[in-house]
């Protein structure tokens, strides 16, 4: 009898940590890489609710051109005909470790901006457009680390942006990047 409830006890606490894994795989937050600040590379975000996750490798950048700066970090997912892609750009603004920033400008419709923006673009069948933040459809970044000795910036996000032809507004939740950047 004791070594037959021993099994019982062991079939249900494999069958609980299965049931735990399902779960964390269905839970949009745990599909995001870890917050960390040590340059590993990763980002990810929540696009009205889902997963939105890259390598980091894309072309991240913190540049003076012309006496301007301009920081661009970049990220995408998928193929040419099912693609999504992500941009934050901030031009003449210095980036300070532990600051926030507002994200309200529009890329599309500025040819030439002092601030942040945040663009969206996909061709997804799920949604297809894109979507631009703007004066009324604002966000933020922190940067909880920007070491521009070692080229490295971590922080978080989130923004809401509108395409510019149809007026749809979509979400961007929970972001986190951790990067390396070239000057």
């Amino acid at each position: 009898m004791k070594t037959y409830i021993t099994y019982l006890m062991i079939a249900f606490a494999l069958i609980a940590c299965k049931s735990d894994d399902d779960n964390n795989t269905q839970n949009p937050l745990s599909q995001l890489p870890p917050m960390t600040t040590t340059g590993e590379n990763t980002i990810g975000c929540l696009v009205n609710g889902e997963p939105f996750t890259d390598s980091g490798l894309m072309n991240n950048f913190y540049q003076f051109v012309n006496g301007e700066s301009v920081l661009a970090i970049n990220w995408e997912q998928g193929t040419t005909n099912n693609s999504k892609r992500g941009q934050i750009a901030i031009s003449n603004i210095e980036i300070v470790e532990g600051e926030t920033y507002i994200i309200n400008i529009s890329d599309f419709l500025e040819d030439d901006y002092n601030g942040s923006s945040g663009t969206f673009t996909t061709n997804t069948p799920q949604l297809f457009g894109q979507f631009e933040t703007d004066q009324d459809n604002t966000g933020f970044i922190t940067f909880i680390r920007f070491d521009d000795t070692n080229n490295i910036m971590s922080g978080t996000f989130q923004f809401e942006a509108k395409e510019i032809t149809t007026g749809q507004i979509i979400s961007i939740t929970n972001g986190r990047f951790d990067l390396t950047f070239t000057n």
